[in-house]
């Protein structure tokens, strides 16, 4: 209550719902859609490959075209729902993604699956910034901290699913399912949202800055692009680095980025608003989130392609080597919750990205010696710091500001979330390519093509070709190689943890949550 009496204006649209268990329900279903297409269709890859005849650059461009609409679009997202109502924006966001999975299961070649990819990011683009926002005004300020931690974490655990449940889908059932899984689910989370009719408002403010979007999409796809082309090799196996048209790409995207930041900074009315992180609380939120995305991604992309080329394992036991990141994100997320509501996000998040960090070093030490049992124990301390780091910082993110706000917060979050992952998955491809490279000439093994040869039939995951290709000369070399290069992809994934940890320590403060 304000002096006079009247309702704060956090608490306008805010309190608890009657039906608040069917919007939590609706928004974490639409919520594990977007999550698990983040990790499900990588383990998918070579077998959409082959049926619509891409090469290795499409296939990686399956999953980075989603990666990059959801990182260009994620403001505009937030901004619509705060124009036309959060309930209509993801009613809408979830049925363009149903219909865009449509799409990509009936894909007849490349241009159409990754057409229908950069759709499935636009309508996610409506879809989680309102559902966010949806969940924190159902419930009152004592019990966001356990929504929350249900809303984030349970979608957390389905993309950790991803890998392993796409190896069950493709060689049970085949890749379309993968796309075609969604569409009941989204059909369910439409039922639920309008039986549960949960509370929306619009902002009065009804401009757009289009321009701003222009830059964000003209310099965050070229910048993803030129850094995936540093990894690049061409035939000769040289790298691009004096590619012209990667110089390009990096330096026009920059140039575009900077501009971006800029306009919004000044803008009167931006579309993401970046003088909201003159509150360091804010800003460090939205750090924190985007570094430990980062990692994460590009954690599991790197993960599941080290199973196959190294450990030797099929398309659903490299899904299935990741699980042990699963366990402590089910044990502990509602723990996080009840943490952040008694202490605030401090605490948690501190442990959390500490955690996170020594996990990812563990990995790559593990990777590094070719063990996975030492792996998969990273993987567990790595599970431990995520579920304590994610959830608390997305609640303290979102009840920092109004409820008429809160699009515009979480389109901005989830905006700087997607960069991380997109930025991610990018540069740990990247590292991974070049150390590979300078690897494989440290073992002597001169010959570019046979090496891709024989990483090609250890992923096949063809019980023949495998043989094959371990009783090759060059076998024992190249898997040494290929087990460095991901060691190295790790500790790389490692820096964005540690940013994380130095983000929580310097700008977070210690105290109770922002009600």
């Amino acid at each position: 209550m304000t002096a006079t009496g009247a309702p704060a204006p956090h608490a306008a649209h805010d309190g608890a719902q009657a039906r608040r268990g069917l919007v939590l329900l609706a928004m974490t279903g639409s919520l594990s859609m977007i999550f698990i297409d983040m990790t499900v269709v990588g383990v998918a890859l070579p077998r959409i490959g082959a049926s619509l005849g891409m090469d290795d650059v499409g296939q990686a461009w399956i999953v980075t075209s989603y990666l990059l609409a959801l990182a260009s679009l994620m403001a505009i997202g937030g901004r619509v729902g705060d124009l036309v109502g959060k309930v209509p924006a993801f009613v809408a966001g979830v049925a363009a993604f149903a219909a865009a999975s449509a799409v990509c299961a009936f894909a007849r070649d490349g241009t159409q699956m990754i057409a229908g990819r950069v759709l499935q990011g636009v309508a996610a683009c409506l879809m989680q910034p309102a559902s966010g926002a949806l969940v924190i005004g159902a419930f009152a300020p004592g019990e966001r901290g356990k929504a929350m931690a249900a809303y984030v974490g349970i979608p957390m655990v389905f993309m950790a699913l991803g890998p392993a449940v796409g190896g069950i889908i493709v060689e049970g059932w085949g890749w379309k399912w993968v796309f075609l899984l969604n569409l009941p689910v989204a059909a369910a989370a439409v039922i639920l949202t309008l039986v549960a009719r949960p509370r929306d408002s619009r902002s009065p403010d009804r401009h757009i800055d289009w321009l701003g979007g222009v830059l964000l999409m003209l310099g965050l796809p070229p910048l993803v692009f030129g850094i995936q082309q540093l990894g690049a090799a061409r035939a000769d196996g040289s790298l691009r680095w004096d590619d012209p048209l990667t110089l390009a790409a990096l330096a026009g995207g920059a140039v575009s980025l900077a501009a971006f930041v800029r306009r919004q900074w000044n803008h009167p009315r931006p579309l993401l608003r970046l003088r909201l992180f003159a509150d360091h609380a804010l800003a460090a939120d939205a750090v924190v989130i985007m570094c430990m995305q980062f990692a994460m991604t590009g954690l599991v992309v790197a993960g599941s392609l080290y199973a196959q080329d190294v450990l030797g394992y099929s398309p659903t036991e490299a899904g299935a080597s990741l699980l042990p990141m699963l366990a402590p994100v089910i044990l502990v997320v509602h723990v996080a919750g009840r943490w952040y509501d008694r202490a605030g996000v401090r605490a948690p998040a501190t442990w959390g990205t500490a955690m996170a960090s020594g996990g990812m070093l563990v990995q790559a030490m593990g990777a590094w010696a070719q063990s996975y049992p030492v792996m998969a124990v990273g993987m567990f301390v790595l599970g431990l710091g995520i579920a304590f780091t994610m959830s608390p910082t997305n609640t303290d993110a979102l009840g920092r500001v109004p409820h008429s706000e809160r699009g515009q917060v979480s389109g901005l979050v989830q905006t700087m979330r997607q960069v991380g992952g997109s930025v991610g998955v990018a540069t740990v491809a990247a590292a991974v390519a070049i150390s590979m490279g300078a690897f494989t000439r440290a073992e002597r093994l001169e010959d570019p093509a046979s090496v891709a040869r024989l990483r090609a039939m250890l992923r096949s995951g063809d019980a023949t070709a495998r043989a094959d290709a371990s009783s090759d000369a060059d076998f024992a070399a190249v898997k040494r190689a290929s087990a460095r290069a991901y060691a190295v992809g790790y500790g790389v994934a490692a820096v964005g943890t540690a940013s994380a940890l130095f983000a929580v320590r310097r700008w977070m403060r210690p105290g109770k949550p922002v009600t």
